[in-house]
């Protein structure tokens, strides 16, 4: 059975912000959209019924599985045969800034969700990724291309069109922002990486990252944002 402790030390402490701040869930029908190598779906999967969705099947070669979980190798067409609120829940995580039309992506996401249920939605933080160029990986071009607005790229995903939290509203005005939350505010700044993977230190960080993941001075530069959305 795989452990959390298998992850690189980053994706390790991200899933773990993540998972708490989404909470103890139980006896929910949950969408992974873009669902990866499975991690997610696969942690939801204990006590939920996991319907995971991925583009990228060399992605499922190695994907987390030790609970049982739906997999569709699709894109968002696949969520076509999917009758509308399906779903008490819908995560997009690190997804539609690889996508162009990220409307049309989110209203599909919404057709499948319960009116009283709600949509996960990680992203990029321009600000926060300014502030790792600048400080942690001393690359002042690249700070200033990205506070000119352009954008940067993912070494296994390519360029991340970057989006406002803002945005998402104006795109689909049936969708309300209920809940915004910062995700490694610190631990891009952080610069002694041998303590990474040390369980404890993660816990720490996990405790500082948690405390002021709500509070706007610090999830204005966090490297993600966490919207929790629903509809108006």
């Amino acid at each position: 059975m795989r452990d959390i402790t298998d992850l690189p030390a980053w994706e390790r402490l991200f899933k773990r912000i993540v998972w708490e701040q989404i909470g103890d869930i139980r006896g929910k029908r949950i969408l992974d959209f873009g669902s990866g190598e499975g991690v997610t779906a696969d942690h939801f999967a204990e006590h939920n019924d996991v319907t995971a969705v991925e583009p990228w099947e060399e992605m499922l070669s190695d994907r987390w599985q030790d609970h049982e979980y739906r997999q569709i190798v699709g894109d968002v067409t696949a969520l076509s045969d999917m009758a509308d609120g399906s779903f008490d829940m819908v995560i997009v995580h690190n997804v539609l800034e690889y996508i162009d039309d990220k409307a049309a992506v989110l209203r599909e996401l919404m057709r499948v969700m319960d009116d009283s249920g709600c949509i996960s939605l990680v992203k990029h933080n321009r600000n926060g990724r300014v502030m790792q160029m600048a400080v942690l990986l001393d690359d002042a071009d690249k700070a200033n291309d990205l506070l000119d607005g352009r954008n940067s790229a993912a070494a296994k995903f390519g360029e991340i069109r970057y989006y406002e939290d803002g945005d998402i509203p104006v795109w689909v005005p049936e969708l309300i922002i209920d809940r915004a939350y910062g995700i490694r505010t610190f631990w891009d700044l952080q610069q002694q990486q041998e303590k990474h993977g040390d369980e404890d230190w993660q816990k720490r960080m996990m405790q500082l990252e948690m405390r002021v993941s709500e509070t706007a001075a610090f999830r204005d530069i966090a490297f993600f944002h966490h919207l929790i959305l629903r509809k108006a």
